[in-house]
């Protein structure tokens, strides 16, 4: 014997099952605030994190942040403190093999097959590994 059942969703259930059956991004709830980079400098700063990272450093971050977003279609939550976690600030690459020895990095090839590097004129940051 077969017994079908009807399921009837709503509100965030229903978004979900359709961005799921269709492959879209689930919708965020909330109020979503689109920054800029001055905001940006400004969330770390408000952290009492504006040394974590340089101010050159801290542009670079957030092209990069931008760009995977928009690459992902997806909208980025910005997290300071998770991102001073996550990532360091290096003024070239010998500090990073300083930092990470015991590795076989021995270029920047080396360093992005181990994680996301993004380059800025003044030094590198990296994804912690």
């Amino acid at each position: 014997m077969t017994t079908n059942y009807t399921v009837q969703l709503s509100g965030a259930a229903q978004a979900d099952y359709i961005a799921q059956r269709f492959n879209q991004p689930t919708p965020s709830a909330g109020i979503v605030k689109t920054i800029d980079i001055y905001d940006f400098r400004r969330a770390f700063s408000d952290y009492d994190r504006a040394s974590q990272f340089s101010y050159e450093g801290l542009g670079a971050l957030f092209e990069w942040l931008e760009e995977l977003a928009e690459d992902t279609n997806t909208p980025y939550d910005l997290d300071v403190i998770g991102l001073c976690c996550e990532f360091s600030e290096y003024s070239d690459l010998a500090e990073i093999q300083a930092n990470y020895s015991g590795t076989d990095i021995d270029s920047l090839d080396d360093l992005r097959d181990h994680t996301s590097v993004i380059e800025f004129d003044g030094g590198l940051i990296i994804q912690d590994f």
